[in-house]
This record gives structure tokens, C-alpha cells and sequence, in this order.
């Protein structure tokens, strides 16, 4: 029988890189669709941010935003909905997070609180958001389209400051991670509920559905211990014993090139009983 892969990897992961060529991720891709897989960008960026990406890579599948905030089904892409799910912009989303205005709202009153001082994206402009990040205006603007997470940068920026905020957090019911430049405060607990909700999605449209991660080395044990098959691509074989302690079963490709991930997927979609 036809068997459903599904990828989950972030955009940067497939794309080698935010400022890689996008011509060799579309190559990468093609053919992908036809042989039963589908591409599900699992990320940090926002909605509009993944609506982009999801367009320059010709990519038709849900998504998921702001790290596992929210879950967004193109609306009919099941037969049914979740029954939590709520119709918006042509989509049927399932929140994981809570509102970015409470977050955001939250953030600073424990940082007040604590007397530590931070700079979020809720007080900034998109010039500001765009001089921090290095970002042109327009993706300054699609990245200040927060639905779930508020970045933010401490003003001291102590570890053990970074600490006693995230401990605070925590006892607000909302949760601190870092990621890249920035820090992030969430109402997400667990960010994998979004890969397991979508998996029993698959799973209830199909039986033969096997779940595949692509991430870099190794950025995201979460997800790669939550999907069937974990690939790794590995910039550095020094990790991969202590990546293999953690992943037992994880797959590593060691060139950051779409080309070699895309072997590994291929092999999949081509081969069952790989």
C-alpha cells in the first residue's frame, strides 16, 4: 500500500541556512510531493514568515509557527477538522500557545518584577526589530507578525540573570528558551504537541503514515526523539557519539547540501522497507 511520509523540519534546516540559494532546497523538493511526502516547516518564524517560505519552496502542507505555537491546517486539507481547531485566514488552527499580547504582557511584568530589564519585540519598531536582526524591512515586518512568542534580549545579559527570569517565568505558568540571538518567552510546554497532534491527523487518515525530522547537529532533540525516523545533518563528527547516546536511532548526513538530505528522504519514499 501507499505509504504517507511525513518531514518535519525547520526552514532554515531545509534551506541550509536563511541566506542559502532557495534554487537547490526547490531542487531538493521536487519530485517529493509525487512520491507521498509531504514537507511540514516546524520553526520559530511566524505565520506570515512561513507563508513566504511555504510559497518561494512551492510547499502546499500545514505548518507549524513561533515553536510550536500554533498548528495550521490549509482549510480542507482533512476531511475533518480537529474538533479544536478554529477556522481563521483560510486555515483550520489548532493554539498550542497563548496569545501573544498576554505573553508578551506576562514577560514584563515578571521582568519588573524581578527588577531585570529586557528588550522585547512588543517595544520595538520594525526598523529597530530590523537593526537588531540584520533583517531587511519586509522580513523585519512579516517577524514582528507575533501570534504566540515574545523575543526579547536581556539588558544584562548574565546567565544568571537569564536564570532567575526563566525560573520566573516558570512560576507564571509560561516558559523562557533561547534561540539564536534571542531569548523567547512562551506559553508552549511542550513544543512537540504540535508533531503529535498532526502525526494522529495523518495517522487517522491513514495507516501507513511514518514520521521523519531533519535537523541540524543536534539542535532539536525533541523532535528528532518524537518522530519515527530522526535525520541529523552533522557539521561536526565530534557530536556524533553524544548525538547517538541521546538518538540511538538517529540518521547522520554529514553535508549541510540539500542534495544529501534529500538522498535520505528519497531512499525513504522509494524503498518501504527502508
Amino acid at each position: 500500500m501507499v505509504r504517507r511520509i511525513v518531514l518535519f523540519a525547520d526552514p532554515d534546516t531545509l534551506r541550509g541556512g536563511r541566506h542559502a540559494s532557495l534554487a537547490d532546497t526547490r531542487e531538493a523538493l521536487d519530485g517529493l510531493d509525487d512520491r507521498g511526502v509531504a514537507v511540514v516547516l516546524w520553526g520559530n518564524e511566524t505565520r506570515a514568515e512561513m507563508e513566504l517560505i511555504r510559497a518561494d519552496l512551492n510547499l502546499r502542507h500545514p505548518f507549524v509557527s513561533e515553536s510550536g505555537g500554533g498548528l495550521f491546517l490549509p482549510a480542507g486539507y482533512f476531511e475533518q477538522a480537529p474538533a479544536n481547531a478554529r477556522p481563521f485566514a483560510g486555515y483550520d488552527v489548532v493554539d498550542f500557545g497563548r496569545p501573544y499580547p498576554v505573553v508578551a504582557a506576562a514577560l514584563h511584568e515578571v521582568a519588573n518584577k524581578l527588577k531585570i530589564g529586557v528588550n522585547g519585540f512588543s517595544g520595538m519598531s520594525v526598523q529597530d526589530v530590523a537593526n537588531d536582526c540584520r533583517l531587511s524591512l519586509a522580513q523585519a515586518r512579516l517577524a514582528t507578525l507575533r501570534e504566540y512568542d515574545e523575543p526579547f534580549r536581556l539588558v544584562d545579559a548574565n546567565p544568571a540573570v537569564q536564570d532567575r527570569l526563566f525560573q520566573g517565568l516558570r512560576r507564571a505558568g509560561f516558559r523562557g528558551f533561547t534561540h539564536e540571538a534571542h531569548h523567547h518567552a512562551t506559553g508552549v510546554t511542550d513544543k512537540t504537541e504540535s508533531v503529535r497532534t498532526l502525526t494522529s491527523l495523518y495517522r487517522r487518515q491513514s495507516h501507513h503514515v511514518l514520521t521523519v525530522g531533519l535537523a541540524r547537529d543536534p539542535d532539536e532533540l525533541r523532535l528528532l526523539q518524537a518522530v519515527d525516523i530522526p535525520i541529523v545533518i552533522l557539521s561536526d563528527p565530534a557530536n556524533a557519539a553524544r548525538l547517538l547516546r541521546k538518538v540511538p536511532t538517529a540518521r547522520l548526513v554529514d553535508s549541510g547540501s540539500a542534495r544529501a538530505w534529500r538522498e535520505t528522504i528519497w531512499d525513504l519514499a522509494i524503498n518501504p522497507s527502508s
